[in-house]
C-alpha cells in the first residue's frame, strides 16, 4: 500500500474515531475538531457513509451500528468469550458486584463481556470498551504471564499514564508487583483507574500456560474491605482455573 493510501485511511479512521467518542457533527464542525480541510473532511465522509458505517441526518454526521455488528462477530469467535460469557452472570450473583471478562489487544485491555450482580455499581463500561493495561486489575493479571521483553515493549510505546493518583508511573514498581501477582495468582487494583473501586482479577491461561484473558470483578472500596477480598480472590481465581480447563475443549 502507497504511502497516499495508509494516510487516507488513517483519515477515515480518525474521522470515525472523532465521530465514535464525541456523537455526532458536521462538516465543518468535524474539520475544525481534526484540524483538516473541510473539503478533505466532506469527501471522506461521504465515502464512509456509502459503506453504511457512517450515517448523515439533517447535515449531522454519525457511526452506525455497523461496528457493533463487526465487534460482536470478533467477540464470537473467541473462544475465551465461548467459554466465559454464561459463567459471568453466576459470579455477578456470588460476588453482588460488576463482573467483566478482558483481553489484551493492541497494547491495551479491552472488555469482551460484562455482567452486572445486584449491588454493583454503573460504571458505564461496555464491550469494546479500552484502557491501559498498567492502570486495571485484569491488565496487570496479564501482564504478569507476559515474557518479560513484551512488557518493557507495551511501556516503551504505550506509557505509563496516570489516571488517579495512585495508578502505578514507576515501572520499576510495575514490575514488582508483576512477580508478587504470579505468586498470589490473581491482581488487585485500589482506585488505579477509578478513584475509590477495588478492582480484583485473576488471569485466565491455556494448557501451554499462555495468557488469553482476566476475569475481574469490582466494587466500592468502601464495601470490598480486606476479608471480601479474599474471598472474592478466591472465586475469580476459581472461576479462571475453570475456565483454563473448558480451553481445551472449545
Amino acid at each position: 500500500m502507497t504511502n497516499t493510501s495508509n494516510r487516507s485511511v488513517e483519515r477515515a479512521f480518525k474521522i470515525v474515531d472523532e465521530l465514535a467518542e464525541n456523537g455526532s457533527g458536521g462538516v465543518s464542525d468535524l474539520a475544525g475538531r481534526l484540524d483538516m480541510p473541510v473539503s478533505t473532511v466532506h469527501n471522506y465522509l461521504q465515502a464512509l457513509v456509502a459503506t453504511g458505517y457512517i450515517t448523515v441526518e439533517e447535515k449531522e454526521y454519525s457511526t452506525t451500528t455497523r461496528f457493533l455488528e463487526v465487534g460482536n462477530q470478533q467477540r464470537h469467535r473467541l473462544e475465551i468469550f465461548k467459554v466465559v460469557s454464561d459463567k459471568l452472570q453466576d459470579i455477578a450473583a456470588e460476588t453482588g458486584e460488576h463482573v467483566t471478562l478482558m483481553i489484551e489487544e493492541n497494547d491495551q485491555c479491552v472488555i469482551v463481556a460484562v455482567q452486572e450482580g445486584p449491588d454493583a455499581v454503573n460504571l458505564f463500561a461496555y464491550p469494546g470498551a479500552r484502557m491501559p493495561l498498567h492502570a486495571a486489575a485484569p491488565g496487570k493479571a496479564i501482564l504478569a504471564h507476559m515474557p518479560e521483553d513484551r512488557v518493557q515493549e507495551i511501556i516503551d510505546r504505550q506509557g505509563l499514564i496516570e489516571m488517579t493518583n495512585r495508578t502505578i508511573t514507576d515501572p520499576d514498581v510495575l514490575f514488582e508487583q508483576l512477580e508478587r501477582i504470579r505468586d498470589q495468582g490473581y491482581a488487585i487494583d485500589e482506585g488505579e483507574r477509578i478513584a475509590g473501586m477495588v478492582c480484583i482479577s485473576a488471569p485466565v491461561l491455556d494448557k501451554s500456560d499462555h495468557i488469553r484473558g482476566a476475569i475481574c470483578v469490582c466494587g466500592p472500596q468502601s464495601r470490598i474491605d480486606e476479608e471480601r477480598r479474599e474471598e472474592i480472590a478466591d472465586i475469580v481465581k476459581r472461576s479462571a482455573n475453570v475456565t483454563q480447563v473448558n480451553l481445551d475443549y472449545v
